[in-house]
């Protein structure tokens, strides 16, 4: 039986004190339920095509959910996944969706990556969406 010497106990307990991905900070990242429904309504007739039914098993998109999602828009904010989804998506209809119904489907979008939807809608002016950090690091 092999002895952990004291100097090594602590590097062997710092990998616990890591919080999972399901508990990222949400930091000022904002939308309802009622914007969450809305925007899985929106996403079923107009992105599952492209993206699938698990946000991430679409044969013509890229995943909207899981580390592949979160490594893609780390380090960016709310303003540009907007603007991606406003200005590209659909592809064969671009711009075809309402502001509204662009942050109803990305704040599906987020709920499916682990944030939670509060009593705060997701603001739909430019300069605040531009000004919150998505918040994978």
């Amino acid at each position: 039986m092999q002895r952990i010497t004291p100097g090594i106990v602590p590097f062997i307990l710092v990998p616990c004190l890591v919080m999972p991905a399901s508990a990222v900070s949400q930091e000022a990242v904002e939308f309802t339920s009622e914007q969450v429904d809305r925007g899985q309504v929106i996403y079923s007739e107009t992105c599952q095509i492209c993206h699938g039914n698990r946000l991430s098993n679409g044969q013509f998109g890229t995943p909207l959910r899981g580390s592949f999602f979160r490594n893609n828009w780390a380090g960016k904010t709310l303003g540009e996944l907007t603007s991606q989804v406003w200005e590209k998506m659909p592809p064969d209809n671009v711009q075809s969706l309402s502001w509204e119904q662009v942050t109803d489907v990305v704040s599906f979008i987020l709920s499916r990556n682990n944030l939670e939807p509060g009593a705060s809608a997701m603001p739909t002016d430019t300069d605040n969406l531009a000004a919150t950090p998505l918040p994978w690091q």
